[in-house]
């Protein structure tokens, strides 16, 4: 059995808690779990149970209980729901625990200014139907009906025994002079407090509780854990001040946007940004331990930092020096030029890389070679070659594309030396496939689609006194409904002139609009505000969103800038010569990344 009145966080069965006195103090309301959120409980219990294949100390566990000692009586802080719902659960299996247990007891719950709640909790199985006379007395016995429901319903379709799910929830099998639980039962997180630790009183640790100032996340779990180390009292007031001072320094380093974008996917958000450490520390030390963790579980780090302070018996210092190594790693690839865009590119691509493996794989490197091997994994993941890149499509490799020219981009940044990659903005802006120039307007298929192509056309065209475009452009935008015929007619007119190339004999080329020399980069928000457009008036607006600060990744920039071309003549026709530049300049850019052509074993 657990010694509840140890100080810090603790993992306790069931059992731990049978012979206990709980105290509901009046500021809180009285039970409120619904239907949903009791057959919640129970499927997950259920559904635990059901697995044949656990390792001898997993369990399920339920969220925190927070108390804290008032004389014979634990009070209450934060948990009464799931404290009163696994009261009734147990209080509908009584007759399978006189018989399984007959020599363990129920623990009470007693209500400060509720006292007939307590007596209807104690007879609650004589219910028949829901009680409405007062609040309590209603959702205490919906809570029980639906159990009885639940229970009636499996037994009904002989997928549940009363006895096994009993004994899943009370059952214990400590070893090792009670420190390891190897049963597989169900668990608290119990969080013992007091007054005299956090400054207040239990009513002001309730509302601080409740209002989110202590949350119980992974990370404030594990600084219990580290905060409430057994130590000498003269040794423990410097290490938790160090403990606090090197805390703060971390977390403060982590609400770096450009830091924490480099290291994180626009999903891996957290609110104690330093979980993002304890995982991988948790990730690397999990095989020392004998139990199988579940990590969709909230608590899957707490979980192992647990059993690795309390079973293996690491020390607080080993643990928290893993995790300020990881600190020191990751600060010093964020500081390197190379490191930053190497690795935020596999972060930040399709290769499905998480930063654990990169750890993993610098281990034992020197830093030339873990650089190579970046390079290495980019070009496997790339899997492309010289010849066949110029075969790829919009339509049927896009994702290949976008990584492509994602890296371009990337190591583009990474050449100018003094500029980093801003990986933050490539999250919040959703960056896609924009046509350099468009694929002519079949794709626009309403009239206001078509009208507003037009007019930017009209003001294009007026800007350059081509009198014959406006004319027909303004003949079109009188009609109550643009006839589409019309419109595509005129379309092929004005694409004509910026997409007709010719080789050395002047004869016209078939191009590929949708090959990878035609596309670019541009945020999903800027590349819809280009439209389906001519070359020129695409790139007019490139220039007007980089003059209001929109952010237009570099190589996007240039292509439209004609930066990869040679001998430019004009600024309005997007060639052949243009197109076989941008594929030259992205070839020799990613020379490192591509596989040589191959001459047939010549």
């Amino acid at each position: 059995m657990k010694n509840l009145d140890t100080a810090g966080l603790q993992l306790i069965s069931i059992a731990d808690i049978l012979t206990e006195s709980f105290f509901i103090p009046s500021y809180q309301r009285g039970y409120r779990w619904g239907e949903r959120q009791v057959i919640d409980l129970l499927n997950d219990i259920f559904e635990f149970i059901k697995n044949e294949h656990k390792d001898a100390g997993e369990f399920y566990c339920l969220q925190p209980i927070v108390v804290t000692k008032k004389e014979a009586q634990w009070c209450v802080i934060d948990g009464q729901q799931r404290l009163t719902t696994i009261y009734i659960i147990l209080k509908f299996l009584e007759n399978a625990k006189k018989a399984l247990f007959p020599m363990l007891p129920l623990f009470s719950l007693f209500y400060e200014t509720r006292d007939s709640s307590r007596e209807f909790l104690e007879k609650i199985q004589q219910i028949v139907d829901i009680d409405y006379t007062n609040a309590d007395y209603y959702h205490l016995s919906r809570a029980y009906l639906t159990i009885k429901k639940w229970f009636e319903e499996k037994e009904q379709h002989q997928e549940i025994n009363r006895v096994d799910f009993l004994s899943t929830l009370i059952k214990t099998d400590y070893r090792n002079n009670g420190e390891i639980d190897i049963a597989n039962n169900v668990r608290f997180i119990w969080y013992p407090v007091s007054a005299h630790d956090e400054g207040s009183d239990d009513k002001e640790i309730f509302r601080k509780i409740n209002m989110g100032k202590i949350p119980l996340t992974n990370a404030e779990l594990i600084k219990a854990l580290f905060f409430t180390a057994d130590m000498e009292e003269a040794e423990k007031e410097k290490y938790q001040s160090r403990l606090a001072y090197e805390w703060n320094a971390i977390e403060d380093t982590l609400q770096n946007e450009d830091f924490w974008s480099f290291l994180n996917k626009a999903e891996n958000q957290k609110n104690t940004r330093i979980e993002f450490l304890f995982d991988l520390v948790a990730e690397k030390n999990k095989n020392k331990l004998n139990a199988v963790y579940r990590k969709n579980d909230e608590y899957y780090t707490f979980y192992i930092f647990n059993d690795l302070l309390h079973q293996q018996k690491e020390s607080i210092d080993s643990l928290w020096e893993e995790v300020k190594k990881y600190f020191r790693i990751l600060r010093e690839w964020f500081d390197d030029n190379e490191y930053y865009h190497l690795i935020g590119y596999l972060i930040h691509s399709d290769s499905d890389v998480a930063i654990s493996s990169i750890l993993k794989g610098s281990k034992g490197l020197k830093k030339a070679d873990f650089k190579k091997c970046l390079k290495d994994h980019i070009k496997s993941s790339l899997n492309i070659t010289e010849e066949s890149i110029q075969d790829l499509n919009y339509y049927d490799n896009r994702k290949q594309i976008g990584n492509i020219l994602f890296l371009f981009n990337i190591v583009s940044t990474m050449k100018a030396g003094n500029i980093y990659f801003p990986f933050g903005r490539y999250i919040d802006e959703k960056w896609s496939l924009e046509h350099i120039h468009a694929q002519k307007s079949e794709e626009l298929k309403t009239d206001k689609q078509r009208r507003l192509l037009l007019e930017e056309q009209k003001n294009y065209y007026g800007k350059i006194n081509d009198a014959a475009f406006v004319t027909q452009i303004n003949d079109l935008l009188t009609e109550k409904e643009i006839d589409k015929e019309k419109f595509e007619n005129l379309q092929n007119a004005i694409f004509s002139q910026f997409s007709a190339p010719q080789d050395a004999t002047g004869e016209n080329l078939t191009i590929d609009n949708n090959s990878i020399d035609n596309l670019a980069l541009l945020s999903s928000r800027d590349n819809s505000s280009l439209s389906n457009n001519i070359f020129p008036i695409k790139r007019d607006k490139i220039i007007e969103l980089d003059s209001k600060g929109s952010f237009i990744p570099l190589c996007t920039k240039n292509v439209f800038l004609k930066y990869y071309s040679n001998d430019v003549t004009q600024n309005v026709i997007w060639t052949q010569k243009d197109r076989e530049a941008y594929l030259s300049a992205i070839k020799n850019t990613l020379c490192e990344y591509i596989e040589k052509e191959t001459n047939n074993g010549q």
